[in-house]
C-alpha cells in the first residue's frame, strides 16, 4: 500500500510507477491534456517506464505532442502511442474523438483526466458553456462516459479525476454554471469546475467504476494558466507562498495521480469515490463536497449539458 511505501508530498513520479510497475505492464493507459511540460507529459514519461501496452494522448494539439511521443519512445520502443485531436471545448469533437477511440482500442484500462483551464475573464465555448466548466469538467464527463464500454472490458478499470485544492470552497450549486444571472468570478468557476471533478469521481464510485480525484499540489512552470496575464499568476503564487503551500517540482507533480491510478491498496482499504493529495488518501473537505445529493445532482445538469443520459 502506498503508506508502506513512504510516498509523501515530495515523492517522484517515477518513484510510484517503479512501486506499481506491475500495474502499468502490458495495460492501456489513456491521459488527457498532455502538452509538453505539462502534468499530462509528466504522467506519461513516467508510466512508461512501466512499460504499458499503449498510452493514449488526448489533447488540441496533436502536431504539440511530438516531444512528449518521442520521449515516449525513447524511454521503450515498444509502446503503442496513439495521439487523438480531441477539443475538450466541443462536444462534437469529443464525440469524434471517442469514436475513433472504439474503433482503434479494444482495451482501456485507466483513464487519467489531467487537462484543465485556468483564466481571469468569462470565455464561453461553442456550446454555450462557460469555459473552466467544460474544459475542466463537462468535456470529461462526456469522453469518460462514452469510453465506459472500453473500460468495462478491464478487470481493474479506474477513473482518475486531476482536480485542485480549490475545490474546497466550491458551493455545489450549479444551477447557473454559466454565470446568465451572476456576476461572473474567475475564481469562483475555477473552484467549483473542480469540485465537480470531486462530484464526478464521487457519482462514478456510486455506479462501480472505481474512481478517484485529487490535489496534485502547486506547481510552476505548466500550462494551466497559460491564459492568464502574468502579473494575475505571480498574484497568484505570491497569495499561495504567503499561505504556507509548498511548491512541488514537476517530477513531483504527477505521483499522486500515479498513486490514485496505481496503487491497489486504495480501494480495499477506503473503497472508491475518495479525494488524495502528497499520494494518500485524505478527508474529503469542503460543504459542496460533503453536501447530499450534490453528486447526483451534477451528475444530472451535466446529462442535460450534453444532451445524453448514462446508464453506467
Amino acid at each position: 500500500m502506498s503508506a508502506a511505501h513512504n510516498f509523501g508530498p515530495t515523492t517522484l513520479n517515477d518513484e510510484v510507477v517503479d512501486a506499481f510497475s506491475d500495474r502499468v505492464k502490458g495495460r492501456v493507459f489513456l491521459v488527457t491534456g498532455p502538452a509538453h511540460n505539462g502534468l499530462g507529459d509528466a504522467t506519461l514519461r513516467a508510466l512508461a517506464r512501466g512499460h504499458p501496452a499503449a498510452l493514449l494522448l488526448v489533447g488540441r494539439t496533436p502536431a504539440s505532442y511530438a516531444p512528449v511521443v518521442d520521449a515516449i519512445k525513447c524511454i521503450d520502443s515498444d509502446i503503442i502511442v496513439r495521439v487523438y485531436g480531441i477539443d475538450l471545448n466541443s462536444l462534437a469533437s469529443v464525440r469524434a474523438g471517442a469514436t475513433q477511440i472504439l474503433h482503434e482500442n479494444d482495451r482501456l484500462d485507466v483513464v487519467i483526466n489531467s487537462a484543465g483551464v485556468m483564466r481571469s475573464d468569462l470565455k464561453y465555448t461553442l456550446d454555450g458553456n462557460e469555459e473552466h466548466f467544460q474544459a475542466n469538467h463537462l468535456g470529461h464527463f462526456l469522453l469518460t462516459n462514452l469510453l465506459m464500454p472500453l473500460l468495462k472490458k478491464s478487470d481493474e478499470a479506474r477513473v482518475v479525476n486531476v482536480s485542485s485544492g480549490a475545490y474546497v470552497l466550491g458551493s455545489g450549486d450549479y444551477s447557473d454554471v454559466n454565470f446568465k444571472t451572476r456576476e461572473f468570478d474567475a475564481f469562483i468557476a475555477y473552484s467549483q469546475s473542480k469540485l465537480a471533478n470531486v462530484l464526478f469521481s464521487q457519482a462514478l464510485a456510486k455506479r462501480g467504476i472505481t474512481s478517484y480525484a485529487l490535489h496534485p499540489g502547486i506547481i510552476r512552470g505548466t500550462s494551466l494558466q497559460r491564459d492568464m496575464p502574468p502579473e494575475a499568476i505571480e498574484g497568484l503564487f505570491a497569495g499561495a507562498k504567503a499561505r504556507g503551500f509548498v511548491f512541488k517540482e514537476l517530477s513531483q507533480g504527477a505521483s499522486t495521480a500515479l498513486v490514485a491510478a496505481l496503487d491497489p491498496s486504495l480501494k480495499a482499504s477506503t473503497g472508491s469515490g475518495g479525494v488524495l493529495e502528497d499520494c494518500k488518501i485524505v478527508e474529503t473537505q469542503g460543504e459542496g463536497a460533503r453536501k447530499e445529493g450534490a453528486a447526483e445532482e451534477l451528475w444530472k445538469i451535466s446529462e442535460k449539458l450534453v444532451g445524453q443520459e448514462f446508464a453506467v
